[in-house]
C-alpha cells in the first residue's frame, strides 16, 4: 500500500545540496509536517472525474468527490464529506469530518472513520474498522474485516459478513443471512473515536512558495515567447515576471546532463500547459527534482493542464489546479510528484493520472542530519569564494 508519498522534504534536501554553492540553501519548514506525506492537497474541494488514478495520499480542507472507476493509492482525508461513486478502489483509509458515502463495489484497504454518518452501497469491501459518530448503513453483500462501531444505529443488509464485533449505540437492525463472527451489541457503551479533523495547509504552502521565490535566479524567461515553440532547459532557477505557458503540442525538455539537479520555476501569475503539451526528461537522475511555484501575485495564481498534457514534478499553486482529460502529473524516479493548491480547489477530468505505478516513500535524512550537511556544504562553498 502506498501509505506515504515521496516527501517534499526530500526535494528541498536535493535543492539545498544543488544550490548551496550560490548560497541559495534554506532549511525547509515543511520538515515533520503532515503535508510531506501528501501527493494531492486542496485548501478547498478535490473533484476527480471517471477513471482518475491518484497514486498517493489525498487531503482536502472541505469535500472530496471521486467518480466511478477511480483509484487512490493511499489515504483519503476530507475536512467535510467524502463521496465515492461505484467501483472505486482506495489503497488506504478514508476519514471524513462529517459524512462518507460510498457507491457499489467500492474497496477500502483500511478503515473508514466519519464524524457523523457512514453509508455504503452493495458489495462493499473494507479491510479495517468502520467507525461513525452517528449512523452506519451497509447495503447487501458487504464484507468488513474489522469492527463496526456507531454512536447511534447500525443497519446491515442481507448477505453481509462482519468479521469482528458490531456495536450500536442505540439500535442494531440486522437482516437475515448476515454473518457476524464477533459480538453483536445494541445500546452499546463503546464509543467511536472523535471525529477526524483536517487543518488548513495554506500557510505552510505559501511559506514554501516564498522561500522558493527568494532563491537566486539563473535565468528570466520571456513570458511572451517562451513555450511558443519546443524548449530545452538545464537545471536551475527560472523566473517569469508574469505567466508561463507551454503551448499546445509543444515540448519542454529538461536536460539533467546525467547529474543530480533541480529545476525551480517561479511564476508570478498563472501557469498553463496546452493540449498535448509535454514536459520530458533527458539524462535526468532519479535524485533530481522539479518544482512549479505558481505565486498569483496579481492574479488568482491558477494552474491548468489541457487534455493530454504531461507534466513532471510537484506543482505548488496559490489558486486552483485544473487538469484536462487524460492529463498526467508524475514525479522523477520513485517520486509520485504532486499537486498542491494553497487556497482553492483541485479538479481533474476523466482518465487523468497523478503519480505512477510503484511510486512511494523513500528514506529521508533526519532534520538535524540535513541541517549539518547543508551547513558543511555552505562552509565549503564560502571557502571556495575566498
Amino acid at each position: 500500500m502506498e501509505s506515504t508519498m515521496q516527501r517534499l522534504t526530500h526535494l528541498f534536501f536535493i535543492l539545498m545540496i544543488t544550490l548551496v554553492s550560490s548560497a541559495n540553501a534554506s532549511f525547509h519548514p515543511l520538515l515533520d509536517s503532515d503535508l510531506n506525506d501528501l501527493s494531492v492537497y486542496a485548501n478547498g474541494t478535490i473533484t476527480m472525474a471517471d477513471g482518475v488514478i491518484a497514486h498517493g495520499n489525498m487531503q482536502a480542507l472541505t469535500t472530496i468527490t471521486l467518480a466511478t472507476n477511480g483509484y487512490v493509492g493511499g489515504n483519503i482525508e476530507a475536512g467535510t464529506t467524502a463521496t465515492l461513486s461505484d467501483n472505486v478502489y482506495v489503497d488506504g483509509y478514508i476519514e471524513a469530518t462529517t459524512t462518507a458515502t460510498l457507491g457499489a463495489n467500492v474497496s477500502v484497504i483500511g478503515k473508514v472513520h466519519t464524524g457523523t454518518t457512514a453509508t455504503f452501497a452493495a458489495d462493499l469491501y473494507v479491510e479495517g474498522n468502520i467507525e461513525a459518530g452517528s449512523t452506519i448503513t451497509l447495503e447487501a453483500d458487504a464484507e468488513v474485516k474489522g469492527d463496526v462501531v456507531a454512536k447511534t444505529t447500525v443497519t446491515i443488509a442481507a448477505g453481509s459478513h462482519i468479521y469482528q464485533d458490531v456495536d450500536a449505540g442505540t439500535i442494531a437492525t440486522i437482516a437475515a443471512n448476515v454473518a457476524i463472527d464477533g459480538t453483536l451489541t445494541s445500546n452499546s457503551s463503546k464509543d467511536p473515536p472523535p471525529a477526524p479533523v483536517v487543518t488548513s495547509k495554506e500557510s505552510q504552502i505559501t511559506t514554501v512558495q516564498a522561500e522558493l521565490k527568494a532563491l537566486v535566479t539563473d535565468e528570466e524567461l520571456d513570458f511572451t515567447t517562451f513555450g511558443v515553440n519546443d524548449e530545452s532547459l538545464v537545471a536551475g532557477v527560472y523566473n517569469s515576471i508574469n505567466y508561463l505557458t507551454i503551448a499546445a503540442g509543444k515540448t519542454l525538455t529538461l536536460d539533467g546532463n546525467g547529474m543530480d539537479g533541480s529545476w525551480v520555476f517561479n511564476i508570478a501569475n498563472n501557469l498553463s500547459f496546452g493540449i498535448d503539451s509535454k514536459v520530458v526528461l533527458l539524462n535526468v537522475t532519479d535524485n533530481s527534482s522539479i518544482l512549479w511555484n505558481v505565486l498569483g501575485e496579481t492574479t488568482a495564481g491558477l494552474t491548468s493542464l489541457g487534455a493530454g498534457a504531461e507534466v513532471r514534478g510537484h506543482i505548488l499553486s496559490r489558486g486552483a489546479i485544473d487538469g484536462g482529460a487524460i492529463s498526467l502529473v508524475a514525479g522523477i524516479g520513485d517520486s509520485c510528484g504532486g499537486v498542491f493548491s494553497a487556497s482553492s480547489t483541485i479538479t481533474f477530468a476523466a482518465s487523468s493520472i497523478i503519480g505512477h505505478q510503484g511510486c512511494g516513500p523513500i528514506d529521508v535524512p533526519e532534520p538535524t542530519t540535513i541541517w549539518l550537511l547543508g551547513l558543511g556544504l555552505l562552509i565549503i562553498a564560502k571557502r571556495k569564494q575566498v
